[in-house]
């Protein structure tokens, strides 16, 4: 699956995918629109990381690619932009950390603002998947004043850039980390979620299980990377039964707020029950 071009419609029937340019400040976003079969379809946003949005080869980066087929069999409509801002993944101060973070929330905004314009989607259904990077901005635009965002589903993002701060998930929020992650610790947040006092902010922590857990190490050429040269090896980030689990969350989540007769309105409150 190549960004530019019709390439991302894999599946026997989907409407064919379209690159578009989301306007953003003085410039554009480039991005691929998969439209649902359907009008008034919910739709997923999908944010790369930090390793960036294609692999070597020019093709979407498998994790990414992956999610959105199964997103589109199941009839929802697919945006995944790519970022303009700046990427690292080398630890970074924690002032660079805020500053990239806030860069990629915006863009996300953008990314939501212009789906909420397309007639084919229900604009109060609009959700996030997203990757550390990516993550850390999603958490950051959820704290923000009406993001247009209905649920979320992270995998391990930077929470540290957070902390210290008044801080509330404006939707439902599933957070997905390993216990063992030394490039963005689970324990900021737990810590996070906790001050939030939201219940519907729920994270997930799976002991003995690293950054980039949800890789397969077996195709690692199709993968979207760019490690530290410290990061550990492939073969032992991956963690297929912790990938298996976030994975079946992930989709749980999605379609229970996506629920209209299940859904909640407004900011989550404090203290709900998590469904399970």
């Amino acid at each position: 699956m190549k960004l530019a071009g019709l390439a991302l419609g894999l599946l026997c029937g989907a409407a064919q995918a379209a690159s578009v340019a989301i306007p953003y400040g003085n410039g554009k976003l480039k991005a691929e629109f998969q439209a649902a079969n359907r009008y008034g379809a919910p739709a997923v946003i999908i944010l790369h990381g930090c390793g960036g949005l294609l692999n070597k080869e020019g093709d979407i980066g498998l994790r990414y690619e992956r999610i959105a087929s199964q997103l589109q069999e199941l009839d929802f409509a697919v945006l995944i932009p790519q970022a303009k801002a700046k990427l690292s993944c080398q630890p970074q101060q924690l002032a660079r950390q805020k500053a990239a973070m806030n860069a990629r929330a915006n863009e996300l905004a953008a990314a939501i603002s212009w789906l909420k314009k397309r007639p084919q989607i229900d604009a109060k259904r609009i959700a996030v998947v997203a990757w550390d990077q990516g993550a850390t901005a999603t958490l950051a635009l959820l704290n923000r004043k009406s993001p247009g965002i209905r649920s979320a589903a992270l995998f391990y993002p930077a929470c540290k850039p957070l902390l210290g701060r008044e801080y509330r998930v404006a939707a439902p929020t599933l957070l997905l980390a390993g216990e063992h992650d030394n490039l963005t610790p689970s324990a900021h947040c737990s810590e996070l979620a906790q001050a939030s006092g939201q219940s519907l902010f729920h994270v997930v922590t799976y002991p003995g299980v690293r950054h980039d857990f949800d890789l397969n190490p077996e195709q690692a050429s199709r993968e979207a990377l760019n490690l530290p040269r410290n990061h550990l090896a492939l073969d032992v980030l991956a963690d297929p039964e912790a990938a298996s689990d976030a994975w079946r969350r992930t989709f749980k989540w999605l379609s229970r707020w996506f629920d209209p007769e299940r859904s909640i309105e407004g900011v989550p409150p404090r203290n709900l029950p998590v469904p399970h």
